[in-house]
């Protein structure tokens, strides 16, 4: 029997999935949690092979929770559902601790074929989320000069570095902030490393 702790912080999404998990075969809903404090002490409580997390609780807090759940419950393994379009959260759901990250759109009978196969001990991912995890909005061009803002520090150390002009660079860079919905390089820096893009 696989046991599962389910992290929603919607009341009706929790108790629905909590509903349909325990209709299938071979699986047992052992708790519910909102919070991540709930859900830790929850976990420790029950010990659960497998925590279902929703990806979109408040303040990211979820990841923080897939990183104490491998702290302090370290076999139960976090699958973590999403209905955004975040590539950078994959790559930091993996990073934290997740086997899998899935998107809430596939079909119900996928997801619980991902909670069985990562109880046997296999990682999954969602084509769908890898995909969009590899793209990038940013031209080649505006990729490398995003590269020599990492090493650079202002505009006439990058213009002289990639012989442009300081005033093409502040073009890039302009473009490279509207692509990415961000005010600041450094912003900008941090959103393309949490998305794979540098």
């Amino acid at each position: 029997m696989i046991s599962i702790l389910l992290v929603e912080s919607l009341t009706a999404v929790r108790d629905a999935f909590a509903t349909a998990l325990c209709c299938e075969e071979g699986i047992t809903v052992v708790a519910t949690a909102a919070t991540v404090r709930e859900a830790v002490n929850l976990a420790w409580v029950h010990q659960p092979d497998v925590a279902l997390i929703d990806v979109e609780m408040p303040k990211n807090s979820a990841f923080d929770l897939v990183e104490q759940l491998r702290a302090s419950v370290p076999h139960c393994r976090p699958v973590m559902l999403t209905s955004l379009d975040a590539p950078g959260h994959m790559r930091k759901a993996y990073d934290q601790g997740a086997w899998a990250y899935l998107t809430e759109d596939q079909p119900f009978a996928e997801i619980v074929h991902a909670i069985r196969m990562v109880d046997s001990g296999k990682h999954l991912i969602d084509p769908i989320a890898a995909d969009d995890a590899n793209k990038t909005p940013l031209t080649p061009r505006e990729t490398d000069v995003l590269r020599t803002v990492a090493r650079m520090g202002t505009t006439a150390e990058i213009a002289k570095e990639m012989h442009l002009s300081p005033g093409t660079v502040n073009n890039y860079i302009s473009s490279i902030l509207t692509k990415m919905g961000v005010d600041s390089r450094v912003q900008a820096l941090v959103t393309a490393r949490n998305n794979g893009w540098l």
